[in-house]
């Protein structure tokens, strides 16, 4: 049936409390619901929690309820997509020149220094391998399926890009390391409510725990990070709500065709172009595409997801 999957949340929140202080072995393993074909059980969600805690240790702040939600949306996000992704190949595969490129972008983040230590790390923590594999799998297969329906319809205008480059100053610019929370809404009049949620969760426990709980952008799973971004490189309407932002400081919902986006600046540092101007076009272009297939992405997925049955067992 469609509708509120978690209906019996208390029951599934008391069998991972008790699945985190027990041997999970000694318990059986329970089918929670399905999405489509894909089924998710009482180990997927033990499993999950776990390994969102490897990136985000900050979810221990969380209560058990609060972590339930968050290892629930992380799974379906991947389930969906998955699900999307068997329409097109027979197997979730990739070249493991490919994998192993994002496993070390992924490791590097927790500041592991090999794949080796990784992976021993994810043993000795009683994590499957074989299915964090396959998460970042879907990472890469959803991409490339995102790019190879999508490429046709971006719009890079390499005239405009060279006259921003060429207008702007060259001294004292702003390189912001930032985080997002997108929120979407069924009903206007639900906006209000759900951003004074957002507020207070942020206020209580941070705002990368309310990304966590919040945020339907696929950064949600790192806690809403996404990185160093040159300010000049950000579209003119997100540009203009964080010219003001400071180091610690978060901007008010910026309304985007995939949700509502809330920035925050963790970190500032200014920088001088060297100039190359050949250079700044390409990595312009490359922002600027990246930027674009990140929100035909969030659409495409809110478009097949209106369409996934959810089928509580």
């Amino acid at each position: 049936m469609r509708g509120n999957i978690f209906s019996k949340l208390w029951l599934v929140s008391f069998l991972i409390l008790i699945l985190n202080f027990c041997n999970l072995q000694a318990y059986e393993n329970k089918i929670l619901f399905k999405i489509d074909n894909e089924i998710i059980t009482t180990i997927d969600i033990y499993h999950e929690v776990k390994f969102l805690k490897i990136f985000n240790p900050q979810i221990n702040e969380l209560n058990d309820d609060e972590q339930l939600v968050i290892s629930k949306n992380s799974i379906i996000r991947d389930k969906i997509k998955k699900t999307e992704i068997l329409n097109f190949v027979e197997e979730i595969k990739v070249e493991d020149k490919f994998l192993m490129n994002l496993l070390k972008q992924k490791y590097s983040q927790i500041e592991f220094n090999s794949i080796e230590n990784f992976e021993n790390y994810l043993k000795e923590n009683d994590l499957n391998i074989k299915l964090i594999r396959e998460k970042f799998a879907i990472e890469l297969i959803w991409n490339d399926l995102v790019f190879q329906k999508y490429n046709s319809k971006i719009s890079i205008d390499k005239k405009k890009i060279k006259l921003e480059i060429l207008n702007k100053p060259k001294k004292d610019l702003r390189e912001l390391s930032i985080s997002e929370i997108i929120f979407n809404v069924s009903k206007k009049s639900e906006f209000e409510k759900k951003y004074e949620q957002i507020l207070k969760d942020i206020e209580l426990t941070g705002f990368k725990n309310a990304a966590l709980i919040h945020s339907v952008s696929d950064s949600a799973s790192v806690g809403g990070y996404i990185g160093w971004i040159k300010e000049d490189n950000l579209n003119e309407k997100i540009r203009t709500k964080v010219s003001d932002l400071k180091k610690g400081e978060f901007s008010k919902p910026i309304m985007t065709s995939s949700g509502f986006l809330i920035i925050k600046v963790e970190d500032v540092k200014k920088y001088e172009i060297d100039f190359n101007l050949d250079n700044e076009i390409s990595n312009l272009i490359q922002f600027k595409t990246n930027e674009q297939l990140n929100q035909f992405s969030r659409l495409y997925f809110n478009k097949i997801k209106k369409n996934v049955i959810f089928n509580e067992l």
